[in-house]
């Protein structure tokens, strides 16, 4: 696992397709049922603009103990409607403080959280959450209006994760 250069990006406004699962590990689950749901729309992650985000958001929410409601985003073309399963809405976009991770899953990557929290510090970028420690930044995933972002993606057989954090 290795931490790319944190900087200041603006994410642009996205009609997306959102779905969630609570579960005790439900990124998988979301991820599967919206790739194969882009699939049968002719769409794919990653191809074509198509862009996939992922975040936790559970705050305020009553959910059995163990688990976690995890919400994904895909951007979709203004054709797409959504279904019984999928709503479509408007993602806002905005500035975020982003960090690139080089194979994600074969070390600790949340602990990138607090680098990203420390360079908004460094870089009087304040963040739209108001968290100061790592721990903050998954309490308050929720806020879906500015959530904390995470997109995977790979390159050159490579796996990534970009981790946004919503600023000012």
């Amino acid at each position: 696992m290795e931490f790319g250069k944190t900087e200041r990006v603006a994410l642009p406004a996205m009609r997306v397709a959102s779905y969630e699962v609570t579960s005790g590990e439900p990124e998988r689950v979301a991820i599967d049922f919206m790739e194969k749901w882009l699939e049968n729309r002719n769409l794919f992650a990653g191809a074509n603009g198509v862009r996939g985000f992922g975040f936790d958001c559970h705050k305020g929410r009553s959910i059995p103990d163990g688990s976690r409601i995890y919400r994904v985003y895909y951007s979709v073309p203004k054709s797409v409607q959504g279904d019984a399963d999928v709503a479509v809405k408007q993602f806002a976009g905005g500035n975020f403080a982003t960090l690139v991770i080089t194979d994600p899953f074969s070390g600790d990557f949340p602990q990138a959280w607090g680098v990203l929290l420390k360079w908004a510090a460094d870089n009087h970028a304040k963040n739209r959450l108001g968290c100061t420690r790592p721990d903050d930044v998954y309490s308050l995933f929720s806020n879906e209006d500015s959530p904390c972002l995470e997109e995977i993606f790979c390159n050159g057989g490579v796996q990534y994760m970009a981790i946004y954090l919503p600023i000012e």
